[in-house]
Protein backbone atom coordinates (compact mmCIF):
# COMPACT_ATOMS: atom_id res chain seq x y z
CA UNK A 1 0.00 0.00 0.00
CA UNK A 2 1.50 3.58 -0.89
CA UNK A 3 1.83 5.64 2.16
CA UNK A 4 -0.37 8.52 0.61
CA UNK A 5 -3.03 5.78 0.29
CA UNK A 6 -3.50 6.16 3.77
CA UNK A 7 -6.05 8.10 5.47
CA UNK A 8 -4.68 10.86 6.60
CA UNK A 9 -5.17 10.81 10.36
CA UNK A 10 -3.21 7.91 10.11
CA UNK A 11 -0.50 9.48 8.41
CA UNK A 12 -0.96 12.02 10.94
CA UNK A 13 -0.77 9.49 13.72
CA UNK A 14 3.00 8.52 12.20
CA UNK A 15 4.22 11.84 11.52
CA UNK A 16 3.63 12.17 15.43
CA UNK A 17 5.23 9.30 16.77
CA UNK A 18 8.50 10.08 14.33
CA UNK A 19 8.38 13.68 14.90
CA UNK A 20 7.42 14.21 18.70
CA UNK A 21 10.15 15.46 21.29
CA UNK A 22 10.45 12.38 23.11
CA UNK A 23 11.38 10.34 19.88
CA UNK A 24 14.22 12.66 19.01
CA UNK A 25 16.05 12.92 22.66
CA UNK A 26 18.10 10.67 24.70
CA UNK A 27 19.85 10.53 28.28
CA UNK A 28 22.98 9.89 28.81
CA UNK A 29 24.32 7.81 31.75
CA UNK A 30 24.97 11.25 33.46
CA UNK A 31 21.20 11.83 33.61
CA UNK A 32 21.88 14.63 30.48
CA UNK A 33 19.55 14.96 27.73
CA UNK A 34 20.69 15.31 24.10
CA UNK A 35 17.88 15.73 21.15
CA UNK A 36 18.61 14.97 17.66
CA UNK A 37 15.96 15.88 14.93
CA UNK A 38 17.94 14.94 11.51
CA UNK A 39 16.77 11.83 10.75
CA UNK A 40 13.12 12.42 11.55
CA UNK A 41 14.14 15.62 9.71
CA UNK A 42 14.29 13.24 6.44
CA UNK A 43 10.48 13.14 6.24
CA UNK A 44 10.47 16.78 4.62
CA UNK A 45 12.70 15.42 1.79
CA UNK A 46 10.30 13.11 0.50
CA UNK A 47 7.92 14.68 -1.08
CA UNK A 48 5.92 17.83 -1.26
CA UNK A 49 2.97 16.33 -0.24
CA UNK A 50 4.42 14.28 2.83
CA UNK A 51 6.80 17.87 3.45
CA UNK A 52 3.84 19.79 4.21
CA UNK A 53 1.94 17.29 6.28
CA UNK A 54 4.68 16.35 8.18
CA UNK A 55 5.73 20.21 8.63
CA UNK A 56 2.33 21.01 10.11
CA UNK A 57 2.87 18.14 12.94
CA UNK A 58 6.39 19.11 13.49
CA UNK A 59 5.33 22.59 14.32
CA UNK A 60 2.02 21.75 16.42
CA UNK A 61 4.28 19.47 18.66
CA UNK A 62 7.97 21.50 18.76
CA UNK A 63 8.47 24.96 20.12
CA UNK A 64 11.63 26.35 19.55
CA UNK A 65 13.09 29.31 21.79
CA UNK A 66 16.27 31.59 21.40
CA UNK A 67 17.90 32.50 24.20
CA UNK A 68 19.77 35.64 24.11
CA UNK A 69 22.83 36.98 26.51
CA UNK A 70 25.99 38.57 26.44
CA UNK A 71 27.83 36.85 28.49
CA UNK A 72 29.12 33.40 26.89
CA UNK A 73 29.33 30.92 29.93
CA UNK A 74 25.52 31.15 30.00
CA UNK A 75 25.07 28.19 27.75
CA UNK A 76 27.32 25.89 29.25
CA UNK A 77 26.24 26.90 32.81
CA UNK A 78 22.60 26.32 31.78
CA UNK A 79 23.57 22.92 30.43
CA UNK A 80 25.91 21.35 33.20
CA UNK A 81 24.15 22.89 36.14
CA UNK A 82 20.12 23.24 35.40
CA UNK A 83 20.73 20.08 32.38
CA UNK A 84 18.65 21.98 29.56
CA UNK A 85 19.97 20.13 27.06
CA UNK A 86 20.87 22.91 24.04
CA UNK A 87 19.78 22.08 20.43
CA UNK A 88 22.28 24.93 18.87
CA UNK A 89 24.67 27.33 19.71
CA UNK A 90 27.18 29.29 18.03
CA UNK A 91 26.77 30.08 14.69
CA UNK A 92 23.82 27.35 14.03
CA UNK A 93 21.83 29.22 16.87
CA UNK A 94 22.26 32.71 15.47
CA UNK A 95 21.26 30.98 11.28
CA UNK A 96 18.05 29.33 13.43
CA UNK A 97 14.93 29.86 11.73
CA UNK A 98 12.53 27.74 13.23
CA UNK A 99 12.28 29.93 17.01
CA UNK A 100 8.89 30.78 18.47
CA UNK A 101 10.11 33.18 20.97
CA UNK A 102 13.63 34.85 21.61
CA UNK A 103 14.60 35.03 25.27
CA UNK A 104 16.68 38.77 25.49
CA UNK A 105 18.68 38.88 28.76
CA UNK A 106 20.42 42.26 28.98
CA UNK A 107 22.17 45.00 31.60
CA UNK A 108 19.61 47.91 31.70
CA UNK A 109 22.49 50.33 32.28
CA UNK A 110 24.48 48.93 29.77
CA UNK A 111 22.45 47.62 26.98
CA UNK A 112 25.38 45.23 24.62
CA UNK A 113 24.62 45.35 20.68
CA UNK A 114 23.12 42.67 19.29
CA UNK A 115 26.56 41.80 17.85
CA UNK A 116 28.07 40.64 20.90
CA UNK A 117 25.11 38.73 22.23
CA UNK A 118 25.53 35.07 22.60
CA UNK A 119 22.68 32.81 21.24
CA UNK A 120 21.51 29.19 21.77
CA UNK A 121 18.23 27.08 21.38
CA UNK A 122 16.32 25.21 23.48
CA UNK A 123 13.03 23.16 23.75
CA UNK A 124 9.95 24.26 25.06
CA UNK A 125 9.72 21.27 27.00
CA UNK A 126 12.63 22.67 28.97
CA UNK A 127 11.88 25.58 29.41
CA UNK A 128 10.78 25.25 33.18
CA UNK A 129 13.95 23.31 33.57
CA UNK A 130 16.20 27.20 32.11
CA UNK A 131 13.79 29.40 34.12
CA UNK A 132 14.47 27.37 37.37
CA UNK A 133 18.04 27.36 36.82
CA UNK A 134 17.75 31.65 37.04
CA UNK A 135 15.60 31.21 39.95
CA UNK A 136 18.80 29.35 41.46
CA UNK A 137 21.63 31.86 40.35
CA UNK A 138 19.45 34.71 41.86
CA UNK A 139 19.33 32.69 44.80
CA UNK A 140 22.83 32.05 45.20
CA UNK A 141 23.63 35.87 43.59
CA UNK A 142 21.31 38.08 45.44
CA UNK A 143 23.25 40.88 43.30
CA UNK A 144 22.22 39.60 40.18
CA UNK A 145 18.81 40.42 38.78
CA UNK A 146 17.99 43.48 39.95
CA UNK A 147 20.61 44.35 37.20
CA UNK A 148 19.36 42.27 34.89
CA UNK A 149 16.22 42.98 32.16
CA UNK A 150 14.53 40.66 30.28
CA UNK A 151 12.52 40.75 26.94
CA UNK A 152 9.72 38.51 25.84
CA UNK A 153 9.55 38.15 22.01
CA UNK A 154 6.77 35.92 20.61
CA UNK A 155 6.13 35.08 16.46
CA UNK A 156 4.12 32.61 14.88
CA UNK A 157 7.33 30.73 13.05
CA UNK A 158 4.67 29.08 9.72
CA UNK A 159 3.36 32.68 9.68
CA UNK A 160 6.14 33.34 7.08
CA UNK A 161 4.25 36.02 5.03
CA UNK A 162 2.36 39.70 5.78
CA UNK A 163 -0.90 38.41 4.94
CA UNK A 164 -0.24 35.20 6.94
CA UNK A 165 -2.43 35.77 10.39
CA UNK A 166 0.34 34.68 13.36
CA UNK A 167 -1.69 32.76 15.65
CA UNK A 168 0.48 31.20 19.53
CA UNK A 169 -2.45 29.45 21.20
CA UNK A 170 -3.27 30.53 24.90
CA UNK A 171 -2.06 27.07 26.16
CA UNK A 172 1.53 27.64 24.35
CA UNK A 173 1.72 31.41 25.49
CA UNK A 174 1.42 29.96 29.03
CA UNK A 175 3.91 27.50 28.24
CA UNK A 176 6.46 30.33 27.16
CA UNK A 177 5.77 33.04 29.44
CA UNK A 178 4.67 31.29 33.15
CA UNK A 179 7.72 29.84 34.02
CA UNK A 180 9.63 32.83 34.63
CA UNK A 181 7.10 33.35 37.27
CA UNK A 182 10.16 32.12 39.45
CA UNK A 183 12.23 34.65 37.97
CA UNK A 184 12.04 37.61 40.83
CA UNK A 185 13.50 41.40 41.31
CA UNK A 186 14.48 42.08 37.71
CA UNK A 187 15.05 45.65 36.51
CA UNK A 188 12.81 45.34 33.74
CA UNK A 189 10.24 43.19 31.96
CA UNK A 190 9.01 43.37 28.37
CA UNK A 191 6.81 41.50 26.51
CA UNK A 192 6.39 41.98 22.86
CA UNK A 193 5.39 40.15 19.68
CA UNK A 194 3.37 39.15 16.60
CA UNK A 195 0.96 38.33 17.89
CA UNK A 196 0.75 40.43 21.51
CA UNK A 197 0.24 37.53 23.99
CA UNK A 198 -3.17 37.41 26.00
CA UNK A 199 -3.20 40.61 28.42
CA UNK A 200 -4.33 37.75 30.87
CA UNK A 201 -1.57 35.54 30.55
CA UNK A 202 0.49 38.87 30.60
CA UNK A 203 -0.77 39.69 34.04
CA UNK A 204 -0.73 36.16 35.45
CA UNK A 205 3.12 36.35 34.87
CA UNK A 206 3.88 39.47 36.44
CA UNK A 207 1.95 39.07 39.67
CA UNK A 208 3.88 35.53 39.58
CA UNK A 209 7.43 37.20 39.34
CA UNK A 210 6.43 39.82 42.32
CA UNK A 211 5.43 37.17 44.06
CA UNK A 212 8.74 36.65 46.77
CA UNK A 213 10.51 33.43 46.86
CA UNK A 214 9.72 30.80 49.18
CA UNK A 215 11.35 31.42 52.62
CA UNK A 216 13.87 29.09 53.89
CA UNK A 217 12.00 28.16 56.93
CA UNK A 218 9.21 26.74 54.38
CA UNK A 219 12.07 25.30 52.03
CA UNK A 220 13.52 23.47 55.40
CA UNK A 221 9.94 22.28 56.51
CA UNK A 222 9.60 20.61 53.40
CA UNK A 223 12.64 18.96 53.34
CA UNK A 224 12.19 17.76 56.26
CA UNK A 225 8.59 16.17 55.66
CA UNK A 226 10.39 14.63 52.34
CA UNK A 227 12.88 13.17 54.39
CA UNK A 228 10.69 11.36 57.27
CA UNK A 229 8.04 10.34 54.28
CA UNK A 230 10.89 8.79 52.61
CA UNK A 231 12.14 6.74 55.90
CA UNK A 232 8.42 5.64 56.15
CA UNK A 233 9.05 4.12 52.31
CA UNK A 234 11.98 2.93 53.46
CA UNK A 235 11.34 1.04 56.26
CA UNK A 236 8.33 -1.26 54.19
CA UNK A 237 10.65 -1.72 51.46
CA UNK A 238 9.29 0.55 49.12
CA UNK A 239 12.94 1.85 48.06
CA UNK A 240 11.95 3.02 44.71
CA UNK A 241 9.60 5.58 46.43
CA UNK A 242 11.93 6.11 49.45
CA UNK A 243 14.58 7.10 46.88
CA UNK A 244 12.15 9.98 45.16
CA UNK A 245 10.95 11.07 48.51
CA UNK A 246 14.66 11.51 49.30
CA UNK A 247 15.24 13.60 45.65
CA UNK A 248 12.57 15.69 46.27
CA UNK A 249 14.14 16.34 49.90
CA UNK A 250 16.95 17.65 48.61
CA UNK A 251 15.09 19.42 45.58
CA UNK A 252 13.08 21.49 48.16
CA UNK A 253 16.58 22.86 49.55
CA UNK A 254 17.68 23.97 45.91
CA UNK A 255 19.84 20.90 45.87
CA UNK A 256 19.22 19.12 42.68
CA UNK A 257 19.74 15.49 42.13
CA UNK A 258 19.68 13.65 38.93
CA UNK A 259 21.18 10.13 39.28
CA UNK A 260 24.69 10.40 40.23
CA UNK A 261 24.84 13.96 39.41
CA UNK A 262 24.30 16.62 42.46
CA UNK A 263 24.09 20.38 41.99
CA UNK A 264 24.06 22.64 45.30
CA UNK A 265 22.44 25.98 44.87
CA UNK A 266 21.61 29.07 46.87
CA UNK A 267 23.69 28.21 49.46
CA UNK A 268 23.45 32.11 50.42
CA UNK A 269 20.45 32.32 50.68
CA UNK A 270 20.41 29.77 53.83
CA UNK A 271 23.11 31.67 55.52
CA UNK A 272 20.97 33.78 58.16
CA UNK A 273 19.35 33.05 61.59
CA UNK A 274 16.05 31.45 60.98
CA UNK A 275 12.78 33.42 62.41
CA UNK A 276 10.32 30.52 62.02
CA UNK A 277 9.49 27.10 63.90
CA UNK A 278 10.59 24.76 64.46
CA UNK A 279 13.79 26.49 63.29
CA UNK A 280 13.53 29.52 65.42
CA UNK A 281 17.29 31.05 66.16
CA UNK A 282 19.09 28.01 64.58
CA UNK A 283 21.17 29.20 61.52
CA UNK A 284 19.82 28.30 58.21
CA UNK A 285 23.15 27.14 56.73
CA UNK A 286 23.32 24.77 59.80
CA UNK A 287 20.13 23.42 59.83
CA UNK A 288 20.67 22.41 56.06
CA UNK A 289 23.84 20.92 56.39
CA UNK A 290 22.40 18.62 59.04
CA UNK A 291 19.42 17.86 56.51
CA UNK A 292 22.01 16.66 53.79
CA UNK A 293 23.85 14.68 55.97
CA UNK A 294 21.11 13.17 57.41
CA UNK A 295 19.93 12.33 53.98
CA UNK A 296 23.16 10.79 52.61
CA UNK A 297 22.97 8.31 55.38
CA UNK A 298 19.60 7.49 54.58
CA UNK A 299 20.28 7.10 50.65
CA UNK A 300 23.45 5.19 51.59
CA UNK A 301 21.45 3.08 53.45
CA UNK A 302 18.77 2.59 50.69
CA UNK A 303 21.32 1.50 48.43
CA UNK A 304 22.57 -0.99 50.72
CA UNK A 305 18.94 -2.40 50.89
CA UNK A 306 18.88 -2.45 47.08
CA UNK A 307 22.64 -4.22 46.77
CA UNK A 308 23.28 -1.20 44.80
CA UNK A 309 26.52 -1.15 46.64
CA UNK A 310 28.65 0.71 44.04
CA UNK A 311 25.69 3.61 44.73
CA UNK A 312 26.29 3.18 47.88
CA UNK A 313 30.03 3.72 48.05
CA UNK A 314 29.40 6.72 45.15
CA UNK A 315 27.12 8.55 47.61
CA UNK A 316 29.02 8.32 50.92
CA UNK A 317 32.57 8.52 49.41
CA UNK A 318 31.06 11.86 48.27
CA UNK A 319 30.42 13.24 51.42
CA UNK A 320 33.52 11.59 53.59
CA UNK A 321 35.98 13.39 50.83
CA UNK A 322 33.79 16.84 51.47
CA UNK A 323 34.50 16.26 55.04
CA UNK A 324 38.30 15.21 54.51
CA UNK A 325 38.61 18.33 51.99
CA UNK A 326 37.11 20.61 54.80
CA UNK A 327 40.17 19.70 57.39
CA UNK A 328 42.85 19.97 54.84
CA UNK A 329 43.16 16.24 53.79
CA UNK A 330 44.16 15.64 49.73
CA UNK A 331 41.18 14.28 47.79
CA UNK A 332 40.25 10.97 48.49
CA UNK A 333 42.94 10.93 51.02
CA UNK A 334 42.12 9.40 54.66
CA UNK A 335 43.72 11.09 57.98
CA UNK A 336 46.83 9.48 59.83
CA UNK A 337 44.62 8.51 62.83
CA UNK A 338 40.98 8.29 63.04
CA UNK A 339 40.94 10.61 65.69
CA UNK A 340 42.29 13.06 63.51
CA UNK A 341 39.51 12.92 60.75
CA UNK A 342 36.55 12.40 62.83
CA UNK A 343 34.85 15.71 63.82
CA UNK A 344 32.96 15.06 66.64
CA UNK A 345 31.61 18.45 67.76
CA UNK A 346 29.60 18.40 64.52
CA UNK A 347 26.54 19.19 64.09
CA UNK A 348 25.19 15.88 62.30
CA UNK A 349 27.85 14.04 64.30
CA UNK A 350 25.80 11.29 64.41
CA UNK A 351 24.81 10.78 61.27
CA UNK A 352 28.35 11.17 59.44
CA UNK A 353 29.22 8.57 61.98
CA UNK A 354 26.10 6.37 59.93
CA UNK A 355 27.39 7.61 56.05
CA UNK A 356 31.21 6.34 57.58
CA UNK A 357 29.75 2.98 58.54
CA UNK A 358 27.11 2.43 56.33
CA UNK A 359 29.87 3.09 52.94
CA UNK A 360 31.68 0.58 54.98
CA UNK A 361 29.22 -1.61 54.82
CA UNK A 362 29.41 -1.62 51.23
CA UNK A 363 32.62 -2.11 50.68
CA UNK A 364 32.31 -5.18 52.93
CA UNK A 365 29.81 -6.51 50.42
CA UNK A 366 32.12 -6.44 47.73
CA UNK A 367 34.90 -7.98 49.63
CA UNK A 368 37.16 -4.82 49.71
CA UNK A 369 38.17 -5.17 53.28
CA UNK A 370 40.72 -3.06 53.66
CA UNK A 371 38.74 0.17 52.73
CA UNK A 372 35.88 -1.32 54.64
CA UNK A 373 38.53 -1.24 57.72
CA UNK A 374 39.77 2.22 57.25
CA UNK A 375 36.08 3.66 57.41
CA UNK A 376 34.93 1.59 60.20
CA UNK A 377 37.63 2.73 62.46
CA UNK A 378 36.80 6.65 61.93
CA UNK A 379 32.85 5.20 62.61
CA UNK A 380 33.84 4.31 65.67
CA UNK A 381 35.37 7.35 66.55
CA UNK A 382 31.95 8.96 66.01
CA UNK A 383 29.51 6.16 67.19
CA UNK A 384 31.94 4.84 70.20
CA UNK A 385 28.80 3.10 71.70
CA UNK A 386 27.12 1.61 68.75
CA UNK A 387 27.43 -2.12 69.15
CA UNK A 388 27.06 -2.90 65.34
CA UNK A 389 30.05 -0.39 64.52
CA UNK A 390 31.99 -2.46 67.10
CA UNK A 391 31.04 -5.71 66.36
CA UNK A 392 32.00 -5.25 62.46
CA UNK A 393 35.60 -3.32 63.40
CA UNK A 394 35.79 -6.66 65.39
CA UNK A 395 34.65 -8.81 62.47
CA UNK A 396 36.62 -7.16 60.07
CA UNK A 397 39.92 -7.05 61.82
CA UNK A 398 39.86 -10.65 62.37
CA UNK A 399 39.19 -11.49 58.83
CA UNK A 400 41.90 -9.02 57.37
CA UNK A 401 44.55 -10.28 60.46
Amino acid sequence: MHFLSLPAEIRSNIFSFILSPSANRTIDSQAYTHYSFRRSLDLFLVSRQIASEARAVFYNLNTFIIISTPWNEAQTHVAIEGHVPVIAGGAAADKFDLWTMVIGINSPTYKFPEEEMRKFVIHIDDLPSFATTWKYSDLTHPQLNPNLSLELRLRDPKARKEWEEPVITKRVQERLLLPFGVVKRLAGLEVKGRPMPLASVQERLRKEMEEPHESPESCLRRATGFKDEGNKALKVGRYEEALELYRQAWLAMHIVVNGRTRHVHADLYYNRELREEPFKGMQGHTVRLALRVKLVANTVMLYLKMEKYDDAIHWGNRTINMIREAIGLPENEEAARPEDEAITNFVAAVDMGKVYFRTAMAYKALDQKDEARKLLKVAQVYLPLDRKVQEEVTACALRIG
